[in-house]
């Protein structure tokens, strides 16, 4: 009976885990992490090339020893940049870890409950609410997913007069 009533309870927990996690919403959200960070790097390597475009065309232009050196320790501190934005790539691939791992952990639960349910004549999950979050904790919510609906900052101060 006690063994029944832990495996009865184990299942109530992975329904309960299962709807509460919103596994596809923090997949997104993880894609939404790497697509900004591409973004924000690309934005930062642009603007590093024309930087050390300039500098390059000082140095060749320039008679002026001190100007010169400015120019070329411009140059190096802008190979340290492109160095850095290296970071963007690995991070991706780090992400892209945690997603596959989220996605298998989903498909493991989903097929228990799968098993679980095709042994019962009820269904598996809970009838839980969607958020179970509470105060201000439910009120945040962060930065929207491209293609999720938002209301645009006109929207909000028109409704300020």
């Amino acid at each position: 009976m006690s063994i029944s009533d832990a495996i009865a309870r184990t299942r109530q927990e992975i329904a309960d885990l299962r709807q509460e996690q919103e596994t596809s919403r923090a997949c997104d959200e993880l894609h939404a992490v790497v697509q900004g960070t591409e973004d924000a790097t690309n934005a930062i390597l642009t603007a590093s090339e024309t930087v050390d475009g300039l500098a390059r065309g000082i140095v060749r232009r320039s008679e002026h020893p001190a100007t010169r050196a400015d120019a070329e320790a411009i140059q190096a501190e802008m190979q340290t940049i492109f160095e850095a934005c290296n970071f963007q790539d690995l991070t991706g691939q780090r992400i892209s870890k945690v997603v596959r791992t989220i996605v298998l952990v989903e498909e493991r639960i989903g097929e228990m409950l799968r098993v679980w349910s095709a042994s019962d004549d009820g269904p598996a999950r809970p009838n839980l609410p969607h958020d179970r979050r509470s105060g201000e904790a439910a009120l945040l919510n962060g930065p929207v997913l491209p293609g999720d609906a938002s209301v645009s900052q006109d929207t909000v101060d028109a409704m300020f007069p």
